[in-house]
């Protein structure tokens, strides 16, 4: 059985960012850091267990009343501008550690709101990162991956779109394409962004790439994970029979049996470690394998 990876996997710029920026200050004070994570710091078992080897908790995004004291972090994903107020009404430490990409789309957002335009951010509503765009962008901004929640909609004067970050592509443009045949002409004008981060767009392109060559493929990451979702959906869409995991453990020889090829790739959020967990245990498999096929 041939493992083949990914040519890009794992860990993005941004959530090494973020885990670097909490590893550094919990390191800096000592065996009590007290530092709190407002969420998961990222969507992954892994990386949340290593940051409670650190001494760092976390705490419900609905939960802020929770933190009394110390450092509060903010993950990766962002927080509205009323999270950061109350932190610091709160008397608390503030680490920011949002990705440098989704900062741009709350500014995007913001912007966009700031000349006039009706918003619209292309995402999950419940994501932690979209509930951030939203929050930047105002109360009136529409968070939907469904172009028949907004369809009947008055139009508006100027119409704004943006993308959560790690949504896929093309499904991103079916969307504007369904907006522009709908309220082309009804409104005075349309501004789309494309705020679909450039780490996001090379892990889909390589683990298309990859599907297209293998059998069966393997996606690791959290179960939280939005961007490993889309991996798993991106991998399925070629044909390629797809499994997605958090770690080895959940694999089963039974996958494998009368596989020539199988593809490992990996979420944005998902550690080396992970990963090489994984591809061992496949290995594994393969050995016993041919070990039971030289005995019959």
């Amino acid at each position: 059985m041939e493992i083949k990876l990914a040519r890009e996997m794992g860990f993005c710029f941004g959530v090494r960012k973020a885990i670097q920026l909490v590893e550094k200050e919990a390191q800096g004070r000592g065996l009590n850091p007290n530092i709190t994570t407002f969420g998961q710091l990222v969507h992954n078992p892994v990386v949340v267990n290593h940051m409670a080897k650190l001494g760092v908790s976390n705490v419900d995004t609905r939960e802020m009343a929770q933190v009394q004291d110390g450092m509060i972090a903010f993950t990766a994903h962002g927080v509205a501008p009323q999270v950061i107020e109350e932190a610091r009404e709160r008397g608390l430490e503030i680490l920011d550690a949002t990705c440098p990409l989704v900062t741009l789309i709350q500014q995007s957002a913001r912007e966009m709101v700031d000349q006039g335009f009706k918003v619209i951010v292309y995402g999950d509503k419940n994501h932690p990162e979209v509930k951030s765009i939203v929050g930047w962008a105002g109360k009136d901004t529409i968070a939907t991956m469904e172009f028949e929640e907004i369809k009947d909609m008055r139009p508006p004067k100027r119409l704004g779109i943006v993308s959560q970050s790690t949504q896929i592509l093309e499904h991103f443009k079916h969307f504007v394409a369904q907006v522009n045949d709908q309220f082309l002409g009804k409104t005075k004008e349309i501004k789309v962004h494309n705020t679909i981060c450039a780490p996001t767009t090379h892990l889909q392109s390589s683990a298309q790439e990859l599907a297209q060559e293998c059998e069966v493929m393997v996606v690791i990451g959290g179960k939280k994970s939005a961007n490993t979702a889309h991996l798993r959906d991106i991998c399925e869409a070629e044909g390629a029979r797809t499994y997605k995991i958090e770690g080895p453990d959940e694999l089963d020889p039974a996958w494998f049996e009368g596989v020539q090829t199988v593809g490992v790739t990996a979420g944005a959020s998902t550690p080396d470690e992970s990963i090489e967990a994984v591809v061992a245990r496949l290995k594994a498999f393969d050995l016993l394998k041919q070990v039971q096929e030289n005995k019959n």
